[in-house]
């Protein structure tokens, strides 16, 4: 029955009547319709189905085309392998079946000194090294090719193997050592966050690829004992569930100690872990330039009337004095973080890590995971006993005072051992974990700042009420060391609450520490994710629409401002719209807002009033980040944060009055006295919860998995410029985590670096080739050559002619001079393009010039500045040794303006 019998079959929509006079079948479809008719009256019906291949059975079927060139590639492929197989010295086979017999097997040679190399081949040093062989020794090896039929079966003429090993004199070694491939290995397993099994397998798949006889290691164990993770790395400390006392490790007692509980230490007993701190503090001493840089950080520290860094506060110039802990010794600072991460979005388990960071390390590599400090991790459900979780830090922190440890530092190209002691001298955390560890009332309860005499005052809220802190004509007593530890002790004695304080922390039994004055306010969680995002809701949610500041209105004219804007390369976030997604926003999203983006987007939709009092907290926010801070700087930021305290609650309301909103009192006396706010904030910590959050494997012993990922790396990177192979120093440099760090450039040119080249000539118009033959001192016009960006002050600066700039600005470069166009004079530059004069190795921007005409609002806010082009035309020349850094160009409403950067040390 063919196709047009079957369409006769249809009777309407959806009916389809079987041809057959006995049956009459009603079917629903056309298909349902053929295979009724095939399998129940055994008809086919319809076109019959297309034969495969139909060249390989029917003469008259020809090849495809694209069938004849696949198999002409797949012969030539096994031609050219056959080609490149060895073959004996005496005899040149001709085909790939002679070749394939003319593969030796070791176990067929016949010196037998060769032999006993093998059987005593676990006598071998761990660290193999290279041996040389006579290129024209010949085989003394008699070679039969029958002894092929003993190999597996698998192996086929079209399967040739890896590799050979001819039979030589002198015993085949690996190109690498052991330690070698130990690092190798523990780089790849780290890197790429494998689970035990993963990495066993790994190993185990490794061993398939070399020969059987090799002293590789196959126990994922043994690999990490080899890295310096070995039983003497971590400690577990037990706990009663019941009064949340540690169990004495060394007393076989299982019952606990604490009078009248009932606790005992069984199997599954609750602990958390922690590292030692001595084998991490060795691990980045030892790397090399570490301890050079560490010194010169400290002998440079004073020498600046800035303040650039935390080494430049007064509290850190203290401990250089004559008799300081840091005078003209070999001593260093911490700073410590600890707050909880959800460690599962399905259950209530959180990690509590605990962090440190070492101050004298320069700020580009100081924040970087390789350099920082993972003391302990708590894993569990809900929140830690802080003095319980504590108490072993500060016997830890109290040994590295007084004893220090015992480590060996590259100095001048030689090792030399030293006896390095460590002070903690602030602690940054957010508001919920401050409340924890200094054993305070949370920030809604009374006396909640930590920082003066101020209790608070509770209003209505909603359905419900809140503390607020309202500003006062005369400020409150401000908290001293003596008077905060009084307190605390008085309500450890009494059990009471005592001017805000629960009890005594134990961070108390650290003598040389103040709560007070070290446990520093983070910007990040205060400002950022506190305040600036408390704002967002007022101006855009619709609960605050009938407030003469809300502008929920506007928000898509918002949008589509912020959907415009390009970023530097630097932030790696692009902007968002607000419209559902505000509330969503991270910390660094918030941050760019606030220094950059909000207030052109605010501008013409604010009213001016509103718009005014943020620009406070704007500029004063970024002059905390700058790098550089003078005293009037200082002073400035000070007065613009206390008119903002001060006008919140007549234009918010009392509400708006919160603890983050008070302790912009306190903040620029934490930068007088610990550098600037990027120097401890809480940004670096976050990014290691992220890290440390990816090396987790299931729910087995997390904390093992965590510690084991940082300290590999660690390791990886202090013994990774030991590597005798270039392959193998290349490929650990490629695993390590120097995001950033460096910038991979073609070469080096006159006062910048040369990223991305190309030997063509340019093509310029006269105008542009008589600037270039003026700058460049020349009259050669085909002595350029054509450059897309360059790396100059720690930035890469683009071209618009790179290809990654559609969704990024990275060409707009703030020069350090006024330029003189035909048009008129800037010093700004929008860059078409870069080239180089190859004599001199100068190099030249060709682009739009600009200059600023004034900041977004008058008197106010410095960093962001209006910029229009100078002239219509992009013909300016301008040399790179005068750029200063790129700019963040904004494209607001009707106007363009552009800020500098803060600061280079705090990127996304």
């Amino acid at each position: 029955m063919d196709e047009e019998a079957v369409l006769e079959c249809r009777t309407g929509e959806k009916e389809w009547k079987c041809p057959i006079k006995e049956c009459n079948a009603v079917l629903s479809r056309k298909q349902t319709l053929k295979t009724h008719i095939l399998h129940v009256h055994n008809i086919q019906a319809g076109c019959p189905p297309k034969r495969y291949k139909l060249y390989e059975t029917e003469e008259t079927v020809p090849v495809p085309k694209r069938t004849m060139y696949r198999k002409r590639t797949l012969t030539d492929i096994d031609s050219t392998s056959s080609d490149n197989l060895p073959t004996p010295i005496n005899e040149k086979p001709t085909t790939f079946e002679d070749q394939l017999l003319s593969l030796p097997v070791l176990e067929q040679a016949s010196d037998p000194d060769e032999t006993e190399v093998f059987d005593n081949y676990s006598e071998q040093p761990m660290d193999l090294v290279d041996i040389s062989s006579d290129e024209d020794a010949e085989y003394d090896c008699e070679w039969n090719p029958h002894d092929l039929q003993t190999q597996d079966e698998s192996t086929s003429n079209n399967d040739p193997p890896i590799y050979v090993i001819p039979p030589r004199d002198t015993l085949y070694q690996s190109p690498i050592s052991k330690t070698e491939y130990q690092l190798v290995a523990g780089a790849f397993i780290s890197k790429y966050n494998m689970s035990a099994t993963m990495a066993e397998d790994l190993l185990q798949f490794a061993q398939l690829l070399i020969p059987e006889e090799n002293i590789s290691e196959t126990s994922f164990a043994r690999l990490q004992r080899s890295c310096g993770f070995d039983a003497n790395y971590l400690k577990y400390h037990l706990y009663c569930e019941l009064c949340k006392k540690l169990f004495d490790l060394e007393s076989e007692d299982e019952s606990c100690k604490t009078p009248e509980c009932k606790g005992s230490k069984p199997d599954n007993c609750s602990y958390f872990v922690t590292g030692s701190l001595d084998i991490q503090f060795r691990e980045i001493f030892e790397r090399e330039g570490v301890w050079e840089s560490i010194e010169e950080m400290k002998q440079t520290c004073t020498l600046s009337n800035t303040i650039a860094d935390i080494t430049n506060g007064e509290s850190y110039k203290k401990l250089l004095e004559p008799g300081g802990f840091l005078d003209g010794t070999s001593n260093i600072t911490l700073s410590m973080f600890i707050d909880g991460i959800p460690l599962y979005s399905s259950s209530s388990v959180s990690l509590w890590p605990v962090y440190f960071l070492i101050n004298e390390i320069p700020p580009q590599k100081r924040f970087r995971k390789k350099n920082m400090l993972l003391w302990g991790v708590w894993q569990g459900r809900g929140k830690p006993n802080m003095n319980m979780f504590l108490r072993p830090l500060v016997i830890d922190l109290h040994n590295l005072y007084t004893n220090g440890i015992l480590t060996s530092v590259k100095c001048d190209n030689q090792l030399k051992e030293i006896i390095v002691r460590a002070q903690m001298i602030i602690a940054t955390m957010d508001l919920q974990a401050r409340a924890y560890v200094t054993n305070m009332t949370q920030h809604n309860g009374e006396f909640g700042c930590l920082y003066c005499m101020e209790s608070g005052k509770v209003v209505p809220s909603g359905k419900a009420y809140c503390r607020v802190y309202l500003p006062r004509e005369q400020m409150p007593c401000i908290r001293t060391y003596d008077a905060a530890r009084e307190s605390a002790t008085k309500s450890r004695q009494t059990g009471t609450r005592i001017e805000g304080f629960l009890g005594e922390s134990v961070l108390w039994h650290l003598p040389y520490f103040s709560m007070v004055n070290g446990i520093v306010i983070d910007y990040m969680h205060g400002i950022l994710l506190g305040i600036t995002k408390k704002f967002l809701d007022y101006w855009f949610h619709s609960k605050f629409s009938c407030q003469p500041f809300n502008i929920s209105r506007t928000i898509s004219d918002i949008d589509n401002i912020l959907k415009q804007i390009r970023p530097l390369y630097v932030i790696h976030r692009k902007p968002r719209i607000l419209t559902n997604t505000y509330q969503h926003w991270k910390a660094s999203e918030l941050r760019n807002w606030l220094l950059f983006y909000s207030l052109p987007c605010l501008k013409d939709h604010l009213p001016g009033v509103y718009l005014t009092h943020f620009s406070c907290l704007v500029e004063a926010t970024y002059l905390l980040l700058t790098t550089g801070l003078s005293s009037e700087d200082l002073q400035r930021a000070e007065l613009l944060l206390n008119k903002f305290v001060e006008n919140v609650q007549t234009l918010y309301g009392e509400n708006a009055m919160s603890l983050n909103v008070h302790n912009l009192t306190h903040l620029v006396y934490f930068v007088r006295q610990w550098g600037p706010l990027w120097a401890w904030s809480c940004f670096s910590f976050e990014s290691f919860n992220g890290e440390i959050k990816k090396s987790v494997h299931g729910t087995g012993n997390v904390c093992k998995q965590i510690f084991w990922a940082l300290q590999a790396q660690k390791r990886v990177e202090s013994r990774s410029c030991h590597a005798k192979s270039g392959k193998v120093q290349d490929f650990l440099k490629r695993l390590q985590d120097s995001r950033g760090e460096n910038v991979n450039a073609d070469s080096e040119a006159y006062q910048c670096s040369v990223i991305k080249s190309s030997k063509a000539q340019v093509k310029l118009n006269d105008d542009i080739k008589g600037s270039l033959k003026f700058y460049a001192n020349t009259d050669d016009d085909l002595g350029f050559i054509s450059i897309s960006k360059i790396a100059k002050h720690g930035f890469q600066m683009f071209s618009k002619g790179c290809t990654k700039v559609r969704k990024q600005n990275s060409y707009t470069i703030k020069l350090n001079n006024v330029v003189e166009g035909l048009e008129g004079n800037g010093d700004i530059i929008e860059v078409a393009s870069y080239v180089m004069e190859k004599r001199s190795k100068k190099v030249f921007a060709i682009g739009q010039l600009m200059t600023s005409t004034g900041s977004i609002l008058p008197r106010r806010v410095p960093h962001l500045q209006k910029i229009e082009n100078v002239g219509p035309k992009v013909n300016t020349v301008v040399p790179t040794d005068i750029f200063r850094e790129p700019l963040m160009v904004i494209q607001g409403r009707a106007d363009v303006y552009a800020a500098l950067l803060p600061n280079n040390n705090e990127r996304d």
